[in-house]
């Protein structure tokens, strides 16, 4: 299996986990790890997987990576199972819809992605970092996530259920 990971971070925070993300991603093939920026030239054929990520910034996605989907080709993930994470603060619970991987999952569907999992939020402890203790290791148990829901699908088995997730 081919996968790209994707980021954009300002901090360093979303960049470690994306490395967290991809080494164990790793187990499954091969994995190319990029900064946002470097999407638009990328060539996405034979890659399986895309995974991207980036900061919430209020409760959005970064103004940094907006015009990147202005670049990019409809139907440029068209097909291809997508994942989506953020870093963020700890939100209260009416919060919590609008974080930066719920947007950026959408985004990637709008693109033709096929979402294989819910977008997953890793905590900061405050604005600039650091990552909240665990957050590393788990954010190796969501890249665990994915490979399942991957070899669910290969199987043909249906993929997980997003209905809390599509919106």
């Amino acid at each position: 299996m081919k996968t790209l990971v994707v980021y954009f971070s300002r901090f360093g925070n979303t960049r470690k986990v994306a490395e967290a993300i991809a080494a164990r991603l790793r187990s499954a093939g091969t994995v190319q790890l990029i900064g946002a920026e470097e999407l638009p030239a990328t060539d996405l054929d034979g890659v399986d997987l895309v995974v991207m990520g980036t900061p919430t910034h209020n409760m959005n996605l970064p103004a940094a990576v907006k015009p990147l989907f202005d670049s990019l080709a409809r139907g440029r993930f068209k097909g291809k199972p997508v994942a989506a994470f953020d870093t963020s603060y700890k939100l209260s619970w009416w919060l919590r819809p609008f974080t930066a991987a719920k947007r950026l999952s959408r985004k990637l569907r709008r693109f033709g992605g096929r979402q294989i999992v819910p977008p997953e939020t890793f905590l900061v402890v405050e604005r600039e970092g650091p990552l909240y203790e665990g957050e590393l290791q788990r954010a190796a148990l969501w890249a665990d996530t994915i490979l399942e829901a991957i070899a669910n699908v290969s199987k043909g088995r249906r993929e997980i259920e997003m209905s809390r997730t599509h919106g």
